[in-house]
Order: structure tokens, then C-alpha cells, then sequence
């Protein structure tokens, strides 16, 4: 399975990422030239939730995003425009004008990288005049700084790390050059990429083991009928956990002494209380029931582990009456989610891309069922899919997945992409639809 990467530079950059790409297989890429910082609210707005990674041309887009909460450093990287990117640039420099260019001008790479690469390779003649970066920029301001310098005589040549300047420079007829970021530095970031886009299914594919265990409860009866009453209690709680296992698709397993373990993903457990707390699904349990138990989940890369940290759950709520919800994962921190509140629409909807945020809201539809439909195809990687996907998913009849794949398609939230092509079935064919993650796909 391929990796989609979302690529944002302007359009020499987006080059030089293109043709390193190019040669990798396990990369789709896809490429958003800019201009202007203005232009990225938009470009990550629409396309965001579209991949799985990031790559940027260099740090100012992606200190630009990331401080403006577009996208965050997990989702995102840049290949640094120190080390063999300016190096490199440095060697043009002196090729071209045939002689030793000891005096330049730089901006946007930092003063104590510089000093210390060019000491490293006792390079210390070289002196650049540096304008400071702190996260933002002023294009005429550097663009000042540079034909300050030129002009003075401090310099002899601008290096530049931004296109808009390098083409405003090169306008005004002063020498500049534009450090771009090289192919080895661009594929160090992919591998990175990539790799984080593995760990992300990977930890999807986690064992998760959610375990029940009753409580003796005062509900019970104490007279003669009682095991008839335990067993009766205990079947009802059974088909209850049987429905959360069909969700999870699980597998039940019957534990003996009032405790039950269902064994599903970590991904399948996220995409199932996504919606609605656990608590409340407990809740609604107990009141069907009139049982009272704990609930203890793990997860692990192993069963046994899993199973280890569902224990080490139980134990941490021994001797308590009422029912509590311990988490405990992989590393042995322990979770809480007793009084964890049923998550409200609007913290939902952040899961979503914008352009459906905006829709829902528009029509005032709730986001329950639209996100636990996003995120199982999300997650599954799954381009196009039927109603027979929709009723497995939810657990509902034909016809009501087919009514609410309409709602969506009447909303543009998804699209018709071809009809199911039947082999010799009856009846007609089925749609098969792919999901509207903008405007413009809308249109």
C-alpha cells in the first residue's frame, strides 16, 4: 500500500521533491504549489484530512501551519536548507563567478547552524551576513536586508532560502541564489514519512482486549431460585457483550467467575467509542440488565499483553462497588475513563474535514453517524464502498443504510463513483460511492 503525501512548496521546490519521489514506490504524491502564506489556510483546509502525510519545501510554511494549528509536527516535517543544501549552494556560488566569494548574504537558516557547519569544515573565511529568523517573515524586509548589504559592498552575492525573494533580487540585477533543499535531505524526510504513516496503521492493528467483570450486586435474590436467576442474568449480559463484539468485530470469550474478554484491534476499539463514551454504553448495559460490573481495557502488540493490562485494570479498581472504566496500554499507563463525559457533537466534528464540518452544520445533521462512516474508511483505507459496508458497520437493515447513504449524497458529502457490476445476480445494481472531501469536488 502506497503512502499519500501531500507536498507544498513553491513550484522549484515542489521540483526537486517531485523527481526524489519519483523514485520511491511506496510514495503517492501530491503536489500544492504557493505563493503566499495566505494560500495555505486554504490548501490545508480542503485537503488535510486527504493524507497521510506532510512534506513542506522548508520552515517557513510549516512553522506558518503548524502556529496556526492548520496541521500539526506529527502530521508534518521539511527537509532542512542547512548542511549539503547550503553547501552546495555555496560551491555555485564560486563556480559561476570563477573566484572565492568570501562575503554573502543569507536569511531564513539559523545563525548558530551556520557558524557551527562552516567550522566544522574550516570554512570560518566565509562570512555571511545573517538575517535572524524567528518563525515569521517579512518579504520586503529581507528583501531590503539583501539589497543593503549588496549595495554597501558588505556583500558580493545573496543567498536566499525564499523563491519570492530570489525573483524580486534577481529583478533589481543583483547576484542571487536560492538554497534549495537537496534530494538526499528530501528522502531522509520521506523515509521519515513514511515510516510515520507505518507506525500509524501499525498501532491501528494493536491488540485491544476489553474486559467485563460482574459485581455481586443487592439486586440479586437470595431465595432458592437464585442460580436459576444468576443464569438468567448472565445470558442477558452475554447477548448484550455478543452486540458490542459484532461492533468491535471481535470474538467473546467467556472467562469463568463473571468475567468476560472481548478480543478486537486498537482501531476497531477507537472507531467504536469514537461517538459515545464507554460509560455510557455501560450504563445502558446495567440498566437493561440491572448488573453492575467493571470494565477493564488493554492494549498490547501481544494478547498476553493485552490480556496482562486488563488485569493489571481490575486490579486497580478491586473492592469498589460502583462500576469504573480503567484503560491501561502498552506502556502500563493507566487511564481513568470512569467519569469521562459523553463526547458532544461539536468535539466529533474535529475529526472531520472542514468542508463536511460546514455541511453537517449547514443542514443540521448530526455527526454521529457521518463520522463513524469517515473514520471506519479512513481507517480501513477503503476508496469505494457500498451500503452493504454501511449496514455491517452500523449494524442496521439494508434499507436504512440505503437511507442514510442518501442523506449524504443529497448533503454532498459523498458521490455516485459507478454502479456494482453484478455476475449474473438479480436485481439491480448497487451503488458504489467515494467520499466529497471539498468544495471543488463537490462542484
Amino acid at each position: 500500500m502506497k503512502v499519500r503525501i501531500g507536498a507544498v512548496g513553491p513550484a522549484d521546490s515542489l521540483e526537486v521533491i517531485r523527481q526524489v519521489a519519483a523514485l520511491d514506490n511506496r510514495i503517492e504524491l501530491v503536489e500544492f504549489e504557493y505563493s503566499a502564506a495566505e494560500q495555505l489556510p486554504d490548501i490545508l483546509g480542503k485537503h488535510r484530512y486527504e493524507f497521510t502525510q506532510w512534506i513542506f519545501s522548508g520552515p517557513i510554511p510549516y512553522d506558518y501551519c503548524v502556529k496556526n494549528e492548520l496541521i500539526t509536527p506529527e502530521e508534518a516535517a521539511y527537509p532542512p536548507l542547512h548542511g549539503m543544501a547550503l553547501l552546495g549552494t555555496c560551491l555555485q556560488v564560486m563556480h559561476n563567478h570563477d573566484q572565492f566569494i568570501k562575503n554573502m548574504s543569507l536569511d531564513v537558516v539559523d545563525e548558530s547552524i551556520v557558524h557551527s557547519l562552516f567550522s566544522e569544515y574550516q570554512l570560518n573565511n566565509i562570512q555571511f551576513e545573517l538575517h535572524h529568523y524567528e518563525g515569521t517573515v517579512n518579504y520586503q524586509e529581507i528583501i531590503n536586508f539583501h539589497v543593503g548589504n549588496y549595495r554597501s559592498g558588505k556583500t558580493k552575492a545573496a543567498l536566499t532560502c525564499l523563491a519570492k525573494v530570489y525573483w524580486e533580487l534577481t529583478s533589481l540585477g543583483i547576484p542571487c541564489y536560492r538554497v534549495k533543499p537537496s534530494k538526499l535531505a528530501i528522502q531522509t524526510i520521506f523515509n521519515l514519512l513514511v515510516s510515520r504513516a507505518q507506525s500509524h496503521v501499525y498501532e491501528k492493528q494493536k491488540v485491544a482486549v476489553v474486559g467485563f467483570e460482574l459485581l455481586k450486586s443487592e439486586k440479586t435474590p437470595k431465595k432458592a431460585d437464585y442460580s436459576f436467576y444468576e443464569r438468567e442474568k448472565a445470558l442477558e449480559f452475554e447477548q448484550e457483550l455478543l452486540q458490542i463484539t459484532k461492533k468491535l468485530n471481535g470474538s467473546l470469550i467467556n472467562k469463568g467467575r463473571g468475567i468476560y474478554f472481548i478480543y478486537t484491534t486498537q482501531g476497531d476499539y477507537e472507531l467504536l467509542f469514537s461517538s459515545n463514551s464507554i460509560m455510557q454504553i455501560a450504563k445502558e448495559i446495567s440498566m437493561r440488565t440491572a448488573l453492575d460490573f467493571h470494565i477493564g481495557i488493554g492494549s498490547g502488540y501481544t494478547i498476553h499483553g493485552a490480556e496482562l493490562n486488563v488485569q493489571t485494570a481490575f486490579e486497580h479498581v478491586a473492592g469498589k462497588n460502583e462500576m469504573k472504566a480503567i484503560y491501561v496500554d502498552e506502556s502500563g499507563v493507566i487511564e481513568n475513563l470512569s467519569d469521562s463525559e459523553t463526547t458532544s457533537d461539536s468535539e466529533n466534528a474535529s475529526q472531520l474535514p472542514e468542508y463536511w464540518i460546514v455541511i453537517l452544520a449547514k443542514h443540521n445533521y448530526r455527526v454521529t453517524i457521518p463520522i463513524k462512516i469517515y473514520q471506519y474508511v479512513k481507517l480501513k483505507n477503503i476508496p469505494c464502498f457500498t451500503s452493504d459496508l454501511i449496514t455491517g458497520l452500523l449494524k442496521s437493515s439494508e434499507r436504512n443504510s440505503r437511507r442514510i447513504l442518501n442523506e449524504m449524497e443529497q448533503m454532498g458529502l459523498i458521490q455516485e463513483a459507478m454502479e456494482e457490476q453484478k455476475s449474473g445476480k438479480r436485481g439491480r445494481p448497487k451503488k458504489v460511492y467515494e467520499f466529497i472531501l471539498n468544495k471543488e469536488k463537490a462542484e
